[in-house]
C-alpha cells in the first residue's frame, strides 16, 4: 500500500473528541485505523496488525529506539479512553470509551496486534453521514502530539475556510491538555498551538492561522483560517484539462472509477452537505457520462490509472 492509498477516515464525532494520547500512541491508532479500512468486515475480535517496520518507514523514526519504544505503547494503549458525543434515546450525551479492547506485542516478529473497541469501529468504518478523511502521509512528519490533533481538528473545515470559534477549554480539552498542563495562556501558545502551527504550515498540503477572541483582557477563544497550498499549481492543472477530450468511458469504468473518485480527499470538496459515500459517488458517476463536465476528473482519473484516449 502507497502513502498515497493510506486514507484516515473518522467519524467528526471522533474527530472532535477529547482524548490524550502521545504521539506514539497516536500514530499507532492511525496506522491501525488505515488497516481496518482493507477489511470488508471489521470486529472487536478480529486482530489488526500494525508492524513496528511499518512504523519506521511511514514515520521515519530511529529503528534502534522504535521497537522499546512500541512495546512500551502496547501496554499504555489499553487503558486509554476518549469522550465523545453520542445520542442515548434521542437525547445528546457525553460518552466515554476505550480505544482498543486488548493490545498483544509480538516480539519476535515486531508487531503490535490491536483488537479495536466496539465504539471506534463505529467511528471508523460504514461511514454515511458527517465524517473527515486525509492521508496519513500528511501528519508523518508531525514531532508534536499536538499538531496531529490540531490538522484533523482544521482539516474538517478546510472547504469553508474559516473554523468555528473554539473556546479555549473546549480547545485544550480536544488537543488532550489537562488543567495544569501549560496552564497559561503564553505557555499554552508558545508550547502548543504555535509549535503545532509551524509543523502543519511546513510539512501538510494546508496553511493555517488564527485569530483570538477576548472578553475584556482574556482570551476567550480563537478562529483559524485553512487554506490549501498551491492553488497556483491547481489552476494550471485546471488549464491544462480545461479542454481535454471527452473520454467514452464503459459502465464498468464509470462504477469503478466513480467509486474510487468519491474516496478521494481532494475532491470532497464536491459532497453536498453531510451527503454520504455512495451518494457523492453516484452523483460522480453521472458527472463522468457529461461531457461539460467530466473534464475537471482527467487528472485524477490518470492519477487513478485510467489512460486517455
Amino acid at each position: 500500500m502507497t502513502n498515497n492509498s493510506k486514507l484516515v477516515v473518522k467519524d467528526n464525532a471522533l474527530i472532535d473528541a477529547s482524548f490524550n494520547l502521545s504521539l506514539i500512541e497516536q500514530r499507532i491508532m492511525l496506522l491501525a485505523i488505515v488497516e481496518a479500512r482493507e477489511c470488508l468486515t471489521l470486529t472487536p475480535d478480529m486482530p489488526i496488525e500494525v508492524s513496528v517496520s511499518n512504523y519506521i518507514h511511514q514515520f521515519k523514526v530511529d529503528s534502534n529506539n522504535a521497537y522499546g519504544l512500541i512495546r512500551d505503547a502496547a501496554k499504555t494503549l489499553k487503558r486509554r479512553e476518549f469522550s465523545y458525543l453520542d445520542r442515548y434515546k434521542g437525547h445528546m450525551a457525553l460518552t466515554t470509551a476505550n480505544w482498543v479492547n486488548k493490545v498483544s506485542y509480538v516480539d519476535s516478529n515486531g508487531l503490535i496486534v490491536l483488537y479495536l473497541s466496539t465504539e471506534v469501529i463505529s467511528l471508523i468504518s460504514r461511514l454515511s453521514e458527517q465524517f473527515t478523511r486525509y492521508y496519513i502521509e500528511q501528519v508523518s512528519d508531525f514531532k508534536s502530539k499536538y499538531s496531529i490533533r490540531l490538522y484533523e481538528l482544521l482539516i474538517k473545515w478546510l472547504n469553508m475556510e474559516t473554523t468555528e470559534k473554539f473556546n479555549i477549554f473546549d480547545l485544550r480539552s480536544k488537543l488532550g491538555l489537562s488543567v495544569d498542563e501549560y496552564s497559561t495562556m503564553s505557555n499554552f501558545k508558545s508550547n502548543v498551538l504555535d509549535k503545532a502551527i509551524k509543523e502543519i504550515n511546513t510539512y501538510t498540503d494546508i496553511t493555517v492561522e488564527y485569530s483570538q477572541f477576548k472578553s475584556g483582557r482574556v482570551i476567550t477563544d480563537i478562529q483559524f483560517k485553512v487554506k490549501t497550498k498551491n492553488k497556483s499549481t491547481k489552476s494550471k492543472i485546471k488549464k491544462t484539462f480545461d479542454h481535454a477530450k471527452f473520454q467514452e468511458l464503459t459502465d464498468a469504468q464509470i462504477n469503478m472509477f466513480g467509486n474510487k473518485l468519491a474516496q478521494l480527499p481532494e475532491l470532497a470538496y464536491l459532497a453536498e452537505g453531510n451527503e454520504s459515500y455512495e451518494a457523492l459517488a453516484s452523483r460522480i458517476k453521472n458527472m463522468l457520462r457529461d461531457e461539460s463536465k467530466q473534464k475537471k476528473f482527467i487528472p485524477h482519473l490518470k492519477s487513478l490509472g485510467f489512460s486517455a484516449k
